[in-house]
């Protein structure tokens, strides 16, 4: 399962990088990057050297969706192997968005104290 289309339950100290679709690559690829830094600095924080995302109970039962909503995004090369691709979900937080101007404030404000993630 994707977390923000970022980071996977069950891949610990994983984020990458994956750009927008039909806006600059590095427009997401800055967001993540700061994302990542602030995150590193909350691990070093918190002494911890792990971190992963995992379902909140809250969240255990929501739908799974194909990793790309393919009303936004459907090429034929990613539809054949969108079975091979992680999930998301319904959530916020389990979605790949395709949306600079959201995420733009969205990710900035993202809790790393959420329950989403688990640190050791």
């Amino acid at each position: 399962m994707t977390y923000r289309g970022m980071m996977f339950t069950g891949m610990p100290n994983l984020v990458w990088v994956f750009g927008y679709f039909r806006a600059s690559w590095t427009l997401r690829a800055d967001l993540i990057g700061d994302f990542v830094c602030r995150l590193l600095n909350h691990m070093k924080a918190k002494g911890a050297s792990r971190v992963e995302v995992a379902l909140r109970p809250q969240d255990r039962d929501m739908p799974l969706l194909p990793w790309i909503d393919p009303e936004n995004f459907n090429p034929g090369y990613l539809m054949r192997g969108m079975h091979l691709l992680p999930k998301r979900g319904d959530k916020p937080e389990w979605q790949h968005t395709q949306d600079y101007w959201a995420e733009r404030k969205e990710l900035p404000a993202i809790d790393l104290d959420d329950e989403a993630f688990v640190y050791a």
